[in-house]
């Protein structure tokens, strides 16, 4: 099954695991491991499941809670990864700065 964006995933969990933050997403009824970085070189997403018509763009990514409290950021989207991967230090920093728990990821083109 390849993908267009946007697409939304439901985040079971996140757990800080040392320099990142661990957890699981359910999208279409498949559990898919993700890991978000504080950033390292540059800015970047990849995800476990091919997705047409995007190849390096920059794309939004937003996680967001309930409550309506949100955090995004543009990443550039780097191809396939076994596990869901973000690289950026304003999601990092706002998952750690924060006793909220963010339930959606949502992903779309810029």
């Amino acid at each position: 099954m390849k993908l267009k964006l946007p697409f939304k995933l439901t985040v079971k969990y996140l757990t800080r695991n040392k320099n990142s933050f661990e957890g699981k997403a359910i999208f279409h009824n498949e559990k898919y491991a993700i890991r978000i970085h504080a950033q390292k070189n540059e800015k970047v997403i990849k995800v476990p499941f091919p997705v047409l018509g995007v190849t390096d763009n920059e794309i939004l990514v937003r996680l967001s809670a309930a409550s309506g409290v949100y955090v995004q950021d543009h990443v550039k989207f780097k191809g396939a990864a076994k596990k869901l991967e973000i690289d950026s230090d304003l999601i990092f920093q706002e998952i750690l700065n924060n006793e909220i728990k963010f339930d959606t990821m949502e992903i779309f083109v810029k």
